[in-house]
């Protein structure tokens, strides 16, 4: 039962966070998919491109609502898994709760829930991603774009469940849903081990009580050092999940250096801490709410 309570307390807490930073998402999309060969954005830096897609296509249009279905769907499922498990993981692996856990119980512990978590839900990671990269102004015809980075071509994902089945149809499960999933899964796995592991170790290493002021400062620390550790595996992530093979997402980096991988760096980073911050402590209340005892 409370692991139980313990799931139901990380889902909206997750979705509710991820929803409201969706802008972040969308403009990191955006800069790891941005072809400097053939620009579409004049500025190709986090303000220039949340600027001109704010200038041609309004806020909630350009920034806000690009794969927000998707992305709250999949917040919802995949948080309970990879916060909602990790508590009971934890004390599991540090001898079911006798003795404090260790850093590598709690690394070990995230990089497992948040790598089933991810396997569970790569279909929906697909499905925002190729939503907030294909995302811009449609023509008064309702076929073509006008903006974005599909720039004058024929709209493919309106909506979620268009886009669902135009992936299934057209490039099957394998290839499709879960093109990328090894990738998807790994990122998962490192992203939440290092976001869970830091966060739980900081809470008691900062001389404050627990609490939102707590739970606030070491949900921000966390979260940037998790988006440090696995920025350029999210790069060859969205690179593939866009349609791009091993063997693209090589050339790329081979032409474009190592500093690629770090391309939206700083979007990704604003907002996975901002992710957090109004993530964890959501959780930690819904979680008190419920009588569940704190990460």
């Amino acid at each position: 039962m409370s692991i139980a309570k313990e799931m139901v307390a990380a889902g909206p807490g997750c979705a509710v966070a991820n929803g409201l930073l969706n802008a972040f998402e969308t403009t990191k999309v955006k800069l790891q998919l941005h072809n400097p060969t053939k620009p579409v954005y004049s500025t190709p830096t986090t303000t220039g491109v949340m600027t001109q897609i704010i200038r041609e296509e309004g806020v909630v249009r350009g920034l806000i609502t690009p794969g927000l279905s998707a992305s709250l769907t999949r917040s919802m499922l995949y948080g309970a898994y990879r916060v909602g498990l990790y508590s009971s993981m934890r004390d599991f692996l540090s001898g079911d709760g006798t003795s404090e856990p260790q850093l590598h119980h709690r690394m070990a512990s995230g990089m497992f829930t948040g790598g089933l978590g991810a396997m569970l839900t790569c279909p929906l990671d697909v499905v925002r991603t190729r939503m907030q990269a294909e995302a811009g102004r449609i023509g008064d015809c309702g076929r073509y774009y006008t903006t974005g980075l599909r720039k004058g071509k024929e709209v493919r994902y309106p909506n979620l469940t268009t886009t669902i089945r135009s992936i299934v149809e057209n490039e099957g499960l394998r290839n499709g849903l879960y093109r990328g999933a090894s990738v998807t899964v790994a990122r998962a796995s490192l992203l939440n081990g290092a976001q869970l592991a830091s966060y739980d170790t900081l809470k008691h290493l900062v001389p404050m009580e627990e609490g939102p002021k707590l739970h606030t400062l070491c949900a921000l620390m966390s979260g940037i050092i998790a988006q440090t550790v696995v920025m350029p595996i999210d790069t060859i992530k969205s690179k593939m999940m866009v349609g791009s093979c091993r063997r693209v997402v090589w050339k790329t980096l081979l032409e474009r250096g190592p500093l690629w991988l770090y391309k939206g760096y700083l979007p990704a980073c604003a907002g996975q801490g901002l992710i957090m911050v109004l993530q964890m402590p959501l959780i930690e209340e819904f979680r008190r709410m419920l009588g569940v005892k704190a990460i």
